[in-house]
């Protein structure tokens, strides 16, 4: 969660979509009702009239796997009706960095983006890249060494900066177009925009609140994209009252990502580094140059200066060689095809039940049945 769950207390609306937490989080919920008790506005969108939507002071219907729709028009109405928090975008965000000029998007090619290769349906993505210029400054070690960086627009009407790519994308995502594809009444849709939108003045703020509704969609990433632009058009992140917030589950898989658990990340959401990253040089250059990402060889000498102190130095690539490299895959499908193969004998399983959760059942449980033994701390039985 950006923002927790008490700094509900700070937002002029609450806006959940894709989540029930009267029914799922009922103990957190009173952090709803009680700020809505003080005057704060709770919107509700969901295929189903929920226990959070019987709260509500507004609630929309949408179709089942249509939010992208919902959430670009929300995007489209801040924008062509200026309730975005210009000051913030233009400070805060890459609206104004410039993206490569033969880029063109599906407004103008028929719903095809610019570089598209009919005989192998694949894109070239050169054009969608930001323009960048030369600069000079100094690495981890305080070497000055020349890099690109973005280039900047002077100004958001600038017809090849971020903001205008994203207002031309997002132009054809009218009030219509929700009610004819997410069958959302137009007055409906309209309520809740000009409600939520009205937190981009600077003195409001408004939050949004999801959970599984959101994400376990083959266009997941995408939604959870989407609500994070939106609230940052409307300048809500970073704030109190603010944020992007999913709603997990008993064992705070949240947690299990924000503090480093999954064998994917180091702290800060760095990336494990690999077999692949020989040095602490290697292990820098996969950070992208052109976002906020251009500061990961930064955060990685920082960590490593954290944990090993004076025996991280610029002599010893800062004790880079004494992090574990991962070898191979790790995430849950291939631990257990690993385990079908018996390559892995034991489990200690702590708040899931994989026998039923994965997204082949059978076979995980065909797994499982394979181990010398099974380790289960749970709640239930």
């Amino acid at each position: 969660m950006t923002n927790d769950w008490i700094d509900l207390k700070n937002a002029d609306v609450i806006f959940i979509i894709g989540a029930n937490p009267a029914s799922n989080h009922a103990a957190s919920f009173r952090w709803i009702t009680e700020t809505c008790a003080k005057g704060a506005k709770l919107i509700v969108v969901d295929p189903a009239f929920t226990r959070s939507a019987a709260s509500a002071n507004l609630y929309a219907p949408l179709r089942p796997g249509t939010d992208l729709i919902f959430l670009g028009a929300l995007m489209n109405y801040a924008i062509q009706n200026k309730l975005y928090n210009e000051e913030y975008v233009r400070a805060y965000t890459n609206a104004l960095t410039l993206i490569q000029p033969e880029f063109k998007g599906p407004a103008e090619l028929d719903g095809l983006f610019s570089g598209f290769n009919p005989q192998t349906s694949a894109y070239d993505n050169a054009t969608w890249k930001y323009q960048t210029e030369p600069v000079i400054t100094k690495n981890a070690a305080g070497s000055e060494i020349k890099v690109s960086v973005p280039k900047q627009a002077a100004s958001l009407d600038d017809p090849h900066s971020v903001f205008a790519v994203m207002q031309r994308h997002y132009a054809r995502y009218t009030p219509e177009m929700v009610e004819r594809v997410c069958g959302t009444p137009k007055d409906k849709f309209l309520a809740v925009a000009e409600m939520f939108c009205a937190t981009g003045a600077p003195e409001k703020s408004g939050t949004i609140l999801y959970a599984m509704g959101q994400t376990q969609h083959t266009v997941g990433s995408q939604n959870v994209r989407a609500m994070a632009m939106l609230q940052l058009l409307l300048g809500n992140i970073g704030i109190p009252g603010g944020g992007v917030n999913p709603l997990r589950g008993e064992s705070n898989v949240q947690g299990s990502t924000d503090m480093a658990l999954l064998f994917q990340d180091l702290p800060g959401y760095l990336g494990a580094p690999t077999d692949r990253h020989t040095d602490l040089k290697t292990y820098s250059a996969k950070f992208d140059t052109t976002s906020y990402w251009s500061n990961g060889p930064r955060f990685i000498v920082n960590l490593l200066k954290a944990w090993y102190g004076k025996g991280a130095t610029p002599e010893n690539n800062y004790a880079f060689d004494y992090l574990p490299k991962t070898t191979g895959n790790y995430s849950w499908i291939p631990l257990f095809q690993a385990m079908n193969a018996g390559k892995i004998k034991g489990l200690m399983c702590m708040g899931m039940n994989p026998a039923v959760s994965g997204p082949n059942a059978r076979m995980e449980r065909q797994s499982l049945g394979k181990l010398d033994w099974i380790v289960v701390m749970d709640l239930f039985q």
